[in-house]
């Protein structure tokens, strides 16, 4: 059972990480794909270490906060550039929102574990209904011949 306490440990901390990293990041450019990768080996690293501290393997530990880190930088670049353009740029209060819930989100993980599960999934739902909602953008456009 601690196996399980840690991987969700690295899980929630590497999502705060990919939150982090994943706000400023403006959609569709190099600075974007910079700041994934720099998610992707914080995430790495942090849940890594998280999992040694702990007494549990590094690798499961490494992995599931890549992964995490990976998920939410995708995520949160997506709805921050969204909100951005809606508010004309200005975002500045959805970064302090993503900042704040980053901090929760790793201060209740590395309390109870488990708990990362409730934001990986409001993260999976998060994303899946925006590939939802842009599939459905087109839906009545055809090419007509």
């Amino acid at each position: 059972m601690d196996l399980f306490f840690g991987i969700c440990q690295a899980l929630g901390i590497g999502m705060a990480l990919g939150a982090l990293c994943g706000a400023p990041a403006p959609s569709g450019s190099g600075a974007r794909n910079a700041l994934l990768a720099l998610a992707l080996v914080l995430g790495a690293l942090a849940g890594g270490l998280s999992a040694s501290a702990d007494q549990i393997s590094i690798a499961g530990g490494a992995l599931a906060g890549a992964a995490g880190a990976l998920l939410a930088a995708l995520v949160v670049s997506g709805v921050v550039a969204g909100a951005g353009r809606r508010e004309g740029g200005a975002a500045g209060g959805i970064g302090l929102i993503v900042t704040v819930a980053a901090i929760v989100i790793a201060g209740l993980s590395i309390l109870l574990g488990p708990l990362a599960l409730i934001a990986l999934a409001g993260l999976l739902w998060l994303g899946a209904g925006r590939r939802r909602r842009s599939q459905r953008k087109y839906e009545g456009l055809r090419i007509l011949r």
